[in-house]
């Protein structure tokens, strides 16, 4: 889910308010945070804003149906926000309702067609579903209204990378990695890249930065031992697959 973070700014009368409220939802006071929207909502029940950060705040409890309930609130009042459209995406992709995310994405998009949230969304959905083109097509959307988004930059490139653009991929990766030098995905996903491209040696050196980065990433260990294996160093190899199992028993068979 996206942080409430990268949404708009409140406004209105309640301005101060909300973004205490929120300044405390960002911090992780949750209880606190809800406590300040329904005080909110109490002097301005039409307050888009706190019903929206309810809403985010539901569901990052897990509290989806009573998420979806406050978002159809606000949707009722009005006007129309892709922003709550986007939301209702997310809390549908939570209940493996894809159709209905896809068409909530859409909704967004067609609300504010330069909400690039909506896009990004709607392309992670679509490549999910296996449209893998029309994935590429809504994360270039993204990123033309958010040329530096390393999230959408690092899910284009994946899927570019299963369609079989292997260079496009890899170049998407490498300007992740430039714009946020400390993303052990884009790292990790780049050495898988490499491992397919036949270049176990560069791989092994992104696995190594994605480990110093996140040293409990199991997988980063799993797949350093393939491209410790691919090298011919089948010690090492051996070692990096049972670090791997410690961290993850499923791994354990490999």
């Amino acid at each position: 889910m996206k942080r409430p973070m990268n949404t708009p700014p409140p406004s209105g009368g309640a301005q101060q308010a909300v973004q205490e409220a929120l300044a405390l939802h960002r911090a992780g006071k949750h209880e606190l945070a809800m406590q300040r929207y329904v005080a909110i909502l109490q002097q301005n029940p039409g307050n888009l804003d706190a019903l929206y950060y309810i809403a985010v705040l539901a569901l990052q409890q897990g509290q989806i149906d009573e998420g979806l309930k406050v978002i159809a609130r606000a949707l009722d009042i009005g006007p129309p926000q892709a922003r709550l459209y986007n939301l209702k995406g997310q809390a549908h992709l939570r209940q493996n309702r894809d159709e209905d995310a896809f068409d909530s994405f859409s909704r967004a998009i067609a609300t504010d067609p330069a909400f690039p949230d909506a896009y990004g969304n709607r392309g992670t959905l679509l490549a999910e579903m296996g449209r893998r083109e029309d994935a590429v097509a809504d994360y270039d959307r993204a990123l033309a209204l958010r040329p530096f988004n390393t999230e959408d930059i690092c899910n284009r490139a994946g899927v570019l990378a299963e369609i079989g653009r292997f260079d496009e991929a890899l170049a998407g990766f490498d300007s992740a990695i430039a714009l946020m030098p400390g993303l052990a995905p884009a790292y990790f996903n780049r050495g898988n890249l490499l491992v397919r491209a036949g270049r176990p040696a560069d791989a092994l050196a992104d696995y190594d930065k994605a480990i110093e980065l996140v040293p409990d990433m199991a997988a980063s260990h799993s797949q350093r031992g393939i491209a410790l294996r691919a090298l011919g160093r089948l010690d090492e190899a051996e070692a990096s697959f049972k670090r791997a199992a410690e961290l993850d028993p499923k791994l354990a068979s490999l």
